[in-house]
């Protein structure tokens, strides 16, 4: 019995080192130790570029692409096929040059821009994808006889579907910027994807409205 006592008191002895030397540590470092576990945070969280180009953005591209080519359109109840194929080459132009311009933004080196630098780069580049989508379509649609009156009239019928999408991401856009949650730019590019996920997953809907609104404007034109 003495001598399980005395290898308890041995033991205690050399626990109680241990913890004494642990809070001694603690003490003398308990300035660093919070900033050594954020690192440990960051590294175990650590966002990277290849990350992002697996992001479902892309696949939502496709997705959506998908599901425009087998909608169908009527005019007074029947099949409207002129109204279906530009409602699908809209949307065709539109995903390529999006997803072609997400693709461009992961190719450059973000963690060297400011986030004022990197902002004013998002809005540069979500403003050039659609002018360069609108052009695409407009020189398409123009070499398949649309005039440049009809091709202006759903253009701007789509931007009116479309304005509270554009003006949620441009409010989405200064929040992200706003906030100290995203601690760099492929932070923030990850939430901006998420976003711009959300507004490719409602083009359907869009879409849907902008053409539906044709009524039999192009039926006749043989597209």
């Amino acid at each position: 019995m003495e001598e399980v006592l005395k290898s308890l008191a041995e033991e205690g002895g050399v626990i109680s080192s241990i913890v004494l030397l642990l809070l001694a540590f603690m003490f003398m470092f308990k300035k660093s130790i919070p900033a050594w576990i954020n690192r440990l945070f960051n590294l175990k969280n650590k966002l990277n570029i290849e990350d992002l180009k697996h992001h479902d953005l892309f696949n939502t591209c496709i997705r959506v692409e998908k599901e425009v080519y087998l909608m169908k359109f009527y005019t007074h109840g029947k099949y409207d096929i002129t109204k279906s194929r530009m409602c699908k080459d809209f949307t065709k132009h539109k995903i390529n040059v999006c997803y072609r311009g997400f693709e461009k933004i992961l190719e450059q080196d973000i963690e060297k821009m400011t986030p004022d630098e990197f902002k004013k780069y998002i809005l540069k580049q979500q403003n050039k994808m659609h002018e360069t989508y609108i052009d695409k379509i407009s020189q398409d649609w123009r070499q398949k006889g649309i005039s440049e009156e009809d091709i202006r009239y759903v253009i701007d019928l789509f931007e009116t579907f479309r304005y509270d999408v554009v003006q949620a991401f441009e409010y989405r856009i200064n929040s992200i910027f706003s906030t100290t949650n995203h601690h760099n730019n492929k932070r923030r590019l990850l939430a901006i994807f998420e976003m711009w996920a959300f507004g490719i997953d409602i083009l359907p809907r869009d879409m849907q409205t902008t053409f539906e609104g044709l009524n039999g404007r192009f039926k006749e034109i043989k597209y």
